[in-house]
């Protein structure tokens, strides 16, 4: 068109001749001199008209059609066979074994596990396209893990906070088993978390906006908002907040975790189970025990107003730890009755005749059932039997029923069974809590009634209580100090007693590192003690308690052989899952 930039502006003869027109009006002097026609420079008006169903588009204006390359088919392609993997209806909790989803309209039954591995050592190697049994094709890879080691949860000093990474890995497969209701047993699908992390004691309270290394760390970036659907949630409820708690319970530092927001929007969608409601108490811990080493660790000085402000300060923090326990004891409760809701007990005695009886740590037979729960038989109905106030439990003797008995180890051979797996770790990280809880509550009782210069200067604690001046008669009327003691040591028992279960139906064997390290802790600080020293727990006060001594102490020696046995079985099975991860092809779902 004539006046418009970048149209051709010659003559409509020339312009079907494809040559260059002189322009001259109003026949251009090419046509003439060569004796044609000249058409004139008149265009055709043409009206598009554009409607909401064509986007504005009509047939005169179509879209551009560009024939795609060989590598934009591929592309398409494999866009067109990313897996979207979606939790079916009715939502259960991530701590469930075994969870129902759909992809690309089939459902599955898919093994929730977890496993510590050095996330830089993974190698991957492209898997064939040929049927293997699975439903995930050529975009697979099989996974070479590095030599399993149990996670090590040896606090140390670094220069930043605490930092995990995970890899989501699903591996899809038709395979199921059902029992007579139709209800799955055993399944070949697996959605396997990989993960490292750091045990570092710093702890920074700083607002994300306000210390940018904080956005280093994607959870506290992403919000807890981001942990509301599948696989995220489940992300963060078996490897992150379990993990995050474990270390700063170890640490005795902080965690961002104990915020309100963080101990609910996850779980606005998915139920919250009994295990998740013990780590919302167990959260608190990490602080208090924080507060309480700096009062602790202070120096001591004879000023009597610096002596009265660490008393209150160490009453004021008793008072809350005296809180805490009665949280615990709420939880003990709730426990029990879930449990009794079911005709079963929390916890009880093996009896012999399903163990194997063995002097040695290293002699087990552990069930290597990949299918979860089915490696757990449901006990036979009985009445529940468990203190609901009280972390001391009666526990009942019955058979297990299990085909594949497990080995007796001295000295903690009458072995605890569980109705399942998760019944087994809520127990055994109640334990683990409370162990630290009490041991604080110890300390901080004698810090709180330390002697007063101002009256008859005590120059030792073996002095009853009740010669301590300035008592609180609120705290002083809620603590038993000796009944205190001996739960310690009654607790760490049961800990060992409870490993063994665990770690023989767990899919996540790292879980039990951190009570482990709790027990061999508590043994090796009493180790070599000598009895007749009439030394107590925690502090080494004198309880003044005759025929206590021998049941309080011991040498120790014994039980750190035993925690020795129990680290190679937690190796062997941590083993045992590495194998079944390069056995099979995965692909990657999520990374964190």
């Amino acid at each position: 068109m004539v006046g418009v930039p970048g149209k051709y502006k010659g003559c409509n003869t020339c312009r079907t001749r494809r040559v260059k027109c002189d322009n001259e009006r109003p026949f251009c002097r090419k046509c003439l001199d060569t004796g044609r026609t000249c058409d004139g420079y008149k265009r055709e008006t043409v009206f598009i008209i554009g409607t909401l169903q064509d986007q504005g588009r009509c047939s005169s204006h179509p879209p551009r059609v560009v024939k795609s390359s060989k590598k934009g088919k591929a592309s398409s392609k494999k866009e067109a066979e990313k897996l979207e993997i979606v939790a079916n209806e009715p939502l259960r909790p991530a701590w469930d074994d075994l969870i129902s989803v759909s992809n690309a309209g089939k459902t599955y039954n898919i093994q929730n596990a977890a496993l510590h591995t050095r996330l830089d050592e993974v190698s991957r190697r492209a898997g064939s396209n040929e049927d293997d049994g699975d439903d995930i094709g050529g975009q697979s890879n099989f996974i070479s893990l590095p030599a399993y080691e149990p996670l090590n949860v040896q606090p140390f000093v670094s220069e930043g906070d605490f930092q995990l990474r995970s890899q989501a890995l699903v591996h899809l497969s038709p395979l199921e088993e059902t029992q007579g209701e139709g209800l799955p047993t055993t399944t070949d699908s697996i959605l396997m978390f990989l993960y490292e992390h750091n045990n570092s004691t710093v702890f920074n309270n700083q607002a994300p906006w306000r210390d940018p290394t904080i956005q280093n760390d994607n959870v506290r970036r992403l919000g807890p908002g981001a942990f509301r659907t599948f696989p995220n949630h489940h992300f963060f409820v078996r490897v992150f907040r379990h993990n995050a708690i474990c270390t700063a319970l170890l640490n005795r530092t902080p965690t961002f975790l104990e915020s309100p927001e963080w101990k609910t929007t996850p779980w606005e969608l998915h139920p919250k189970t009994l295990y998740d409601q013990l780590f919302d108490i167990i959260v608190l811990l990490p602080s208090v025990l924080h507060r309480a080493d700096r009062i602790l660790l202070a120096e001591p000085t004879q000023h009597p107003n610096h002596i009265m402000a660490r008393r209150l300060m160490a009453q004021d923090l008793l008072q809350n730890c005296l809180n805490i326990d009665r949280q615990f004891d709420e939880w003990w409760a709730a426990a029990s009755h879930a449990a009794s809701q079911n005709n079963s007990d929390m916890y009880w005695v093996e009896e012999p005749d399903d163990i194997n009886i063995s002097g040695g740590g290293s002699n087990t037979n552990t069930n290597t059932n990949r299918g979860g729960s089915s490696g757990v038989p449901s006990p036979s109905p009985s009445n529940t039997n468990t203190n609901s106030t009280s972390t001391s439990t009666t526990t009942p003797s019955r058979s297990r029923g299990s085909s594949t008995p497990r080995t007796r180890t001295p000295p903690f051979a009458d072995t605890f069974a569980f109705p399942d797996a998760l019944t087994a770790s809520m127990c055994i990280y109640a334990w683990t809590g409370l162990v630290q809880l009490y041991l604080c509550i110890e300390r901080l009782y004698w810090a709180a009634f330390e002697p007063d210069p101002s009256g008859n200067i005590l120059t030792a604690y073996h002095h009853p209580p009740s010669q301590l001046q300035h008592h609180n008669p609120q705290v002083d009327a809620q603590i038993n100090l000796l009944q205190y003691s001996l739960k310690v040591r009654e607790m760490v028992g049961n800990i060992c007693r409870s490993l063994d279960f665990a770690l023989e139906s767990t899919v996540q064997p790292d879980m039990l590192a951190v009570p482990l390290f709790v027990v061999r802790r508590f043994y090796e600080e009493h180790v070599d003690l000598d009895p007749g020293l009439n030394l107590g727990l925690g502090m080494g006060f004198g309880l003044g308690i005759e025929g206590q001594d021998d049941m309080m102490l011991g040498d120790g020696r014994l039980e750190l052989l035993w925690c020795e046995g129990f680290a190679e079985r937690l190796k062997r099975k941590g083993r045992d899952i590495a194998e079944v991860v390069g056995a099979r092809r995965w692909v990657d779902l999520a990374s964190y």
